[in-house]
């Protein structure tokens, strides 16, 4: 699964659309259109954004891969710290 189809996934289970992502990160709506339908790849930063006003973080783990390590990242749901 491309990131923009994960994304889109993960609004559609949260509810959000999005026009409610473009006003609450202040990324442009067409912008978020074309990461989401798999046209471009967002920045680490813009879908660090993204991701923010879901609740969801980006995780990396190493994988070993013919002598080399790749990095992969997964996307998973943010749990709440005590005391916040």
């Amino acid at each position: 699964m491309m990131i923009g189809s994960e994304i889109k996934a993960i609004m559609d289970e949260e509810g959000f659309s999005g026009y409610r992502i473009s006003k609450e990160t202040g990324i442009d709506e067409t912008y978020i259109s074309k990461i989401i339908h798999d046209r471009i790849n967002p920045s680490y930063l813009t879908l660090k954004r993204i991701l923010d006003v879901l609740g969801y973080r980006i995780c990396f783990e190493k994988i070993a891969q013919r002598k080399e390590v790749k990095p992969k990242f997964k996307v998973s749901k943010k749990t709440q710290r005590k005391g916040r």
